[in-house]
């Protein structure tokens, strides 16, 4: 089946543009209710095309009906990224994927200005396509409004199916109710211990290098967990990263957290389908702690900068890889460049420098560096009374902890009595 991943893009159109056209990597480009027009242009010299300023042309139109304000006070979507892939199996060439996108595009958005550009540049080198939509409805002047978003990946499939491609069936499969539990989280145990965890699924598309949805909501939840300091950020950044956030149902096993990707309401998964680490109740404890890992402040506005940019983009490679950075500098508690050298040379007297954990470390390091977003060195004074404040915390954990395990054995062997 085809997968449509809708992502909403701020500000100007020029930084998508760049993104999608830099070092030539256009397969090709298709042009609707701009100066270029597929429909009008038939007949006309292709070549022309790379003269189509449509970046500036979306940003004029914006300014000249007032949709770039902001809106209730949140700014304004400027435009939709729509990415089309098909299904590899289908083997499609980029002819029938320039003819289902166009009439996709059309059906949805005949009255917006459409820029669609063409990539075969994933592992397999199966082509699919970028479709940037401006928000600008040129016959009301107002802004792009999609009463029933699902309709819109509905509709794909339906257009997959029409030309003998596999299509996601739409008819809606009954689902199992689930039992509920007074105290669920005691009673009922995690489905898996793993930090990560990965379905079989998932991995197949990973390893062939596709996207997984999943996987993108791991790597945004990833970064806001690791730069946030209580629930109320973590909120706030998931919200800049455009991922909501809901408690799941009374009903479920387990009291957990629901994420789903903002433009794709319907592309749910719990957090400990994630991983352990990534469920309500590990999450609300990790906030608890006052020794969690937390990069530097200067290093939390820089990731976060960076991993906003990567969503508007859907630069989810550059995404997956700050995510795993981040969370190797979590695991070894670094700050700063000169850590990373630190437990390196640390792993290599242990003799463990070709350990995964080394390799992660020289990953981590290699990408920090190369992006410019960890200092050089903490200054020592305040390094040292963190890790001070860190260990009081951490032994008087330990105490509670042994306090709690001695009064659960008394209480068992008064019960033996």
């Amino acid at each position: 089946m085809p997968i449509l991943k809708p992502i909403s893009g701020h500000g100007s159109t020029a930084g998508i543009r760049r993104y999608l056209e830099k070092n030539g990597r256009a397969l090709a480009r298709d042009f609707f209710n701009l100066s270029w027009d597929e429909r009008e242009m038939e007949h006309a010299d292709g070549g022309m095309k790379e003269l189509v300023l449509w970046d500036v042309e979306m940003d004029s139109t914006r300014e000249a009906y007032g949709n770039d304000e902001p809106w209730h006070g949140k700014p304004a979507r400027t435009f939709k990224h729509f990415v089309l892939s098909p299904d590899p199996d289908d083997d499609i060439d980029l002819n029938k994927l320039r003819e289902l996108s166009k009439e996709w595009a059309l059906k949805y958005f005949p009255d917006h200005e459409i820029a669609i550009v063409y990539h075969d540049d994933n592992a397999k080198g199966i082509p699919h396509a970028h479709i940037v939509v401006n928000n600008t409805n040129l016959v009301t002047g107002r802004r792009m409004h999609t009463e029933h978003p699902e309709d819109l990946n509905r509709a794909l499939q339906d257009m997959a199916r029409e030309r003998g491609l596999s299509g996601l069936s739409n008819q809606k499969k009954p689902t199992d109710s689930k039992v509920s539990t007074t105290e669920k989280n005691k009673v009922n145990h995690p489905r898996t211990r793993q930090n990560v965890y990965l379905g079989r699924q998932e991995k197949e598309i990973a390893k062939a290098g596709g996207y997984t949805w999943v996987g993108d909501i791991r790597s945004r939840v990833a970064l806001a967990k690791t730069t946030a300091t209580s629930e109320a950020e973590f909120f706030g950044i998931l919200d800049a990263l455009d991922v909501h956030v809901a408690d799941n149902s009374e009903k479920a096993r387990r009291d957990d957290w629901i994420f789903s990707l903002a433009d794709e309401p319907s592309k749910k998964v719990s957090g400990e389908r994630l991983g352990f680490t990534y469920g309500k109740q590990m999450l609300q404890r990790r906030f608890e702690r006052s020794t969690s890992y937390r990069p530097t402040e200067k290093t939390v506005e820089e990731i976060r900068k960076r991993a906003e940019s990567a969503v508007e983009l859907n630069d989810l490679d550059d995404l997956s890889k700050l995510s795993a950075a981040l969370e190797t500098c979590a695991k070894f508690d670094i700050e700063s460049m000169e850590e990373f050298d630190a437990r390196l040379t640390t792993l290599s007297r242990r003799g463990q420098i070709g350990s995964e954990g080394a390799k992660r470390l020289m990953q981590a390091k290699g990408y920090m560096a190369e992006h410019k977003l960890m200092p050089q060195q903490v200054r020592y004074e305040n390094r040292q009374e963190e890790l001070v404040d860190r260990r009081r915390s951490r032994t008087s954990q330990e105490d509670q902890r042994s306090q709690a395990a001695r009064q659960r054995e008394q209480q068992r062997r008064r019960n033996q009595r």
